[in-house]
């Protein structure tokens, strides 16, 4: 029980930057485990779009030409008949309509594939015993749809207006753990609470993430258009396209082909959030253990200070020393993380940083 709590207490006083070391750390140890499943998904998300949206992007790409036209009319400050304010209408319409199919069926699958493996990487991380396959299977249950409706349909939803889709995103990303775990509330309560004032550290963790991804994907993209793209093969990459000579076949690969580095990297956030996760739940479960933690440290520093200094010298009073109050050695206070003296209270530690607000009693 005391090794469980001193482990709590590891994983409660990790730093931002801790957790980043520990998910790449996770991210190459289980790299192996996650890249078949995860890669999976991506490939079935990139069939659907290619299935489900193909025909309505060709469709918006013809409107895209006229509108265009009508655009540089538009700046000329030429009067636009009904029927080209109907196109702008129907082009800006379907557009959205595109985008917001395209993020819905991606929201979906990332995050059922986010569910089947996070029971697997968490008990991982912990050092539980888990079998991958047995963890997989019991991913998927009805609970699972709650999930599904949050992150993979609201969240789509709300990006209309953007800021509410971060909030909905930092709020309830946890989910993808706690809808398997048995918790006293129900999970999005649940996930709720651990994510409680830390929405920073949650879009920090998206944020690296996407930022390593797109670095790379970019790069690699160029790469490929250098060697890919050119006179030769746009009629032909044009003819897949093309609803009399199309092959889904050959479109399915080509934007395989450049989602290989989202594919490659698929595991990657999933293993920086159950750090984060396994951080914040377990200062959300010590509580008020974790905040007196270090507290016999504190009384070890204040009795070996009374045995070193049990009467203190008194200096000659001047009007410089009477000046500045003393504090009495009996009402000194010790921050209850790092055992530093604090001479004057305040609500942080100046050496930790942790709030003393409960030591102070406000």
């Amino acid at each position: 029980m005391e090794h469980n709590s001193q482990k709590l207490i590891n994983l409660a006083n990790k730093r931002f930057g801790d957790v980043l070391r520990d998910g790449f750390k996770l991210f190459s140890q289980i790299y192996k485990t996650l890249i078949m499943p995860l890669a999976l998904f991506q490939i079935v998300l990139i069939i659907l779009n290619v299935l489900l949206l193909t025909d309505l992007n060709l469709y918006i790409d013809s409107l895209g030409i006229t509108t265009t036209e009508i655009m540089d009319r538009l700046i000329e400050s030429t009067t636009l008949t009904p029927e080209e304010m109907r196109t702008l209408m129907v082009f800006f319409g379907l557009s959205i309509a595109s985008m917001f199919l395209q993020n819905v069926i991606g929201a979906i699958i990332i995050a059922i594939a986010m569910c089947s493996v996070s029971s697997y990487v968490y008990k991982k991380y912990m050092n539980d015993d888990v079998s991958f396959l047995e963890s997989f299977k019991s991913a998927f249950n009805k609970k699972i749809f709650l999930v599904i409706l949050i992150l993979g349909i609201c969240l789509p939803a709300s990006f209309i207006i953007y800021i509410p889709a971060l909030f909905i995103f930092a709020f309830f990303i946890f989910s993808v753990f706690t809808y398997n775990m048995e918790v006293d509330k129900n999970p999005l309560s649940e996930a709720r609470k651990i994510a409680k004032g830390n929405f920073w550290k949650i879009i920090g963790v998206f944020l690296i993430n996407i930022i390593i991804i797109s670095i790379i994907s970019i790069t690699f993209d160029f790469i490929i258009d250098f060697f890919l793209i050119n006179e030769s093969t746009i009629p032909i990459i044009n003819g897949w396209y093309d609803p009399t000579t199309r092959n889904f076949g050959m479109l399915i690969l080509y934007n395989i082909l450049y989602s290989i580095v989202d594919i490659i990297l698929a595991p990657l956030f999933i293993c920086l959030l159950t750090v984060l996760f396994s951080s914040l739940k377990a200062k959300k479960d010590l509580g008020v253990q974790f905040q007196q933690a270090y507290q016999p440290s504190r009384d070890i520093y204040q009795e070996s200070y009374r045995i070193l200094r049990q009467e203190p010298y008194r200096d000659i009073e001047t009007e410089e020393t009477t000046s500045i109050p003393e504090i009495g050695i009996k009402n000194r206070l010790y921050c209850p993380y790092c055992g530093t003296l604090i001479k004057t209270p305040k609500k942080f530690c100046s050496n930790c940083g942790e709030s003393l607000e409960n030591v102070l009693g406000t």
